[in-house]
């Protein structure tokens, strides 16, 4: 037996209606997703920002205090307002954090550059400032370090990280340990 016209008619503009309402619905779970991504993402570049960028200032801080008792007269220099974003596209989700070591007010080596990446993990490496062309990345030199998730960075890391970097440096750059 066939449907009516009318029936069909119906049909048709109901399941229409059916298709639009799912979309719609699709189009909210989408947006809702995004926007948990985004406050996620938000969470964890304020806990990278303020967290983690304390608790690696304290460990360069105290690490400052011992270094100045030394010979070598070496110090940390925060960096980290040369930088204006993220250095590469998939990398870093918001400005790194940035240290280099001088000796008598001298650069020695790369810079230390510490990031949050896209997956939540604190990442650190070797880098130098970038170019002044902003399409420019920093390279990086992995050190040995390796990385931590945001969630267990804690003031054990940031130390380690520290004299992480430190032993890199002076053993790339031996006129870091000369004493004058």
């Amino acid at each position: 037996m066939s449907q009516s016209l009318e029936d069909l008619l119906d049909l048709t503009l109901n399941t229409r209606r059916q298709r639009l309402q799912q979309k719609a619905a699709e189009r909210a779970h989408t947006q809702k997703a995004i926007d948990d991504a985004h406050a996620d993402l938000k969470h964890k570049q304020i806990k990278f920002s303020t967290e983690v960028r304390s608790l690696i200032d304290k460990a360069v801080e105290q690490a400052n205090r011992h270094l100045g008792k030394r010979p070598e007269r070496c110090e940390f220099r925060d960096m980290s307002g040369y930088y204006t974003g993220p250095l590469y596209v998939g990398g870093s989700t918001c400005n790194p954090i940035a240290y280099e070591l001088r000796a008598d007010g001298e650069k020695v080596g790369e810079t230390l550059l510490v990031e949050l990446t896209h997956d939540g993990m604190i990442s650190g490496s070797l880098g130098s400032l970038p170019s002044s062309v902003p399409e420019a990345h920093t390279a990086r030199v992995d050190f040995g370090w390796c990385p931590v998730s945001l969630d267990v960075f804690d003031a054990t890391c940031a130390s380690d990280l520290v004299v992480r970097y430190i032993a890199t440096i002076t053993e790339r750059w031996p006129c870091a340990t000369s004493s004058t």
